[in-house]
């Protein structure tokens, strides 16, 4: 094969790692592109040879071999990106959440595995619903610490009042009433595009829980788009715990 090939799968290597956030250094060795890669104590040798061969060296006990050789497999058999990302990478998706928001609500991450579970055996309703269940969990934990910071008795309790006992949609669209006119508002870059990287997804996952929960006919789940929109869940959970953490932290003024 050329060494266009080998550039190809040289480059689907190397956004994975990056993807990862794992620490690694590369050097080209004669007629390989070798990867040295460290996650902790754990370690592994990854060379893509110029016949585009993938070849992975650490011990069979490792785990980063294990998901070197899961990248391996994938890029073998011609499995697609989606979203930027390959299907089997959902599966470590609990854990980069666990990483990255150590105090994550448990639930979450139950229902975020099951629904993993599901879509990589084609439950795709099961898979769905239990990824709206997950979504539904971080919001409303999002709409209390938010009613909870607000700094007035009486808003407070109006608020807390409008959203209580009602669907999320309802609960949500308060919220984002609330917050938009309120007095206190975030400084961090990371937070001030909260809407544009929620609204979306959250719609998303709300209406494809609703079509399978309720259904009058059986909805078409399409398996592309329920991974694809997996694949935005770890960023969009980030950012719904990032509003937690500043409603924690911040007296709101409504």
């Amino acid at each position: 094969m050329s060494n266009d090939y080998q550039d190809h799968v040289y480059r689907q290597v190397r956004a994975f790692i990056e993807r990862q956030c794992w620490w690694f250094e590369e050097k080209d060795e004669a007629g390989a592109k070798r990867f040295n890669i460290r996650v902790g104590a754990d370690t592994c040798v990854t060379k893509v040879h110029t016949t585009g061969r993938i070849q992975n060296q650490a011990s069979p006990q490792s785990r980063l071999r294990s998901s070197m050789d899961q990248l391996k497999g994938a890029i073998e058999s011609g499995e697609a990106a989606i979203a930027g990302f390959l299907p089997f990478e959902i599966e470590s998706f609990p854990d980069a959440l666990a990483q990255r928001i150590p105090n994550i609500d448990p639930v979450i991450i139950t229902y975020l595995t099951e629904s993993i579970a599901c879509t990589r055996h084609d439950l795709l309703f099961a898979g769905a619903f239990l990824l709206g269940a997950a979504s539904e969990k971080a919001v409303w934990l999002m709409i209390e610490a938010y009613g909870n910071a607000i700094s007035d008795e009486k808003n407070r309790a109006g608020f807390k009042q409008r959203t209580g006992g009602k669907f999320i949609s309802r609960a949500y669209d308060e919220f984002k009433n609330s917050f938009k006119s309120c007095q206190t508002k975030p400084a961090d870059a990371a937070l001030q595009e909260w809407e544009a990287k929620i609204e979306s997804v959250f719609q998303f996952y709300r209406l494809s829980r609703n079509e399978v929960g309720h259904p009058q006919i059986a909805p078409h789940v399409e398996k592309g788009a329920l991974i694809a929109n997996m694949g935005q869940f770890v960023t969009y959970i980030e950012t719904l715990y990032y509003l937690i953490k500043y409603f924690t932290n911040n007296a709101i003024v409504v």
